[in-house]
């Protein structure tokens, strides 16, 4: 079943389990998927015998970096941070990104055949499906435009890998947050007459790991934000209460 791969690492954790789901339940599901929108009806019939519907709680790994590539997972509900891992004097993590509903995950390493790049985690539950690398890769040859599109969502990605790579270079440590601060308001956050409300899915530990700064760092940046009325924070949550003035940091 898993051709050259080992079982991905949820298959023995306790923080995952894979739930019994009728085929025209996950039929429904993936057709909700922006990403597989107007493809042939075979690819969904295809993709639904395959996927296992898979729920794992907030801070479960999905896949770690190295293991081997078993599987793809199309994220149903729920939002995952991809990170590398950095070993030495001091051991840290980058962010790599972090998804949410409709992405897809895993699919660089199970199209090359190789071990994990990095790492993947929920912030919060999540309900993917995970379609084995064979069974993917099958239904790839079967249906070349069902390739083109997950190819499509790669050269995405890799775009999004670009822009971190020129944030990290070219901005520095309060553009980033501020960068940052708008991409969370956007993907997760609510308007308010107050301004823009958001908890982050992120810790403050993991908003200085997605920004690269040390945690203090952080912490000097978003204080300084809202001494100059720009942010709100109380507890987790952070309100925007300039978005305008806050884009201009960028």
């Amino acid at each position: 079943m898993y051709g050259e791969n080992a079982p991905p690492s949820w298959a023995q954790l306790p923080g995952a389990r894979c739930r019994a789901v009728q085929h025209l339940t996950k039929l429904e599901g993936l057709q909700e998927f922006e990403l597989l929108s107007g493809l042939d009806e075979g690819v969904f019939q295809a993709l639904a015998i395959a996927a296992e519907v898979l729920e794992i709680g907030a801070g479960t790994p999905l896949y770690r970096e190295g293991e081997p590539s078993g599987a793809v997972y199309f994220v149903r509900e729920g939002r995952v941070k991809l990170f590398r891992s950095f070993s030495g004097r001091k051991p840290r993590d980058q962010i790599l990104g972090v998804l949410g509903d409709g992405a897809v995950l895993g699919l660089d390493a199970a199209l090359e055949g190789r071990p994990q790049s990095h790492g993947a985690t929920a912030l919060t539950d999540c309900s993917l499906y995970a379609v084995f690398r064979d069974d993917l890769v099958e239904i790839m040859c079967r249906f070349p435009e069902a390739s083109l599109r997950l190819s499509k969502a790669l050269a995405s990605r890799i775009r999004e890998l670009e822009d971190l790579v020129s944030d990290l270079v070219f901005h520095s440590a309060p553009q980033r947050v501020a960068r940052m601060l708008l991409r969370l308001a956007t993907e997760e956050g609510r308007v308010t007459k107050q301004g823009v409300v958001f908890e982050p899915s992120l810790s403050r530990q993991e908003m200085a790991e997605a920004t690269g700064i040390s945690r203090e760092a952080l912490s000097r940046a978003l204080s300084r934000l809202a001494q100059e009325g720009i942010l709100d924070l109380e507890g987790r949550t952070i309100t925007i209460l300039k978005p305008a003035e806050l884009r201009a940091r960028t």
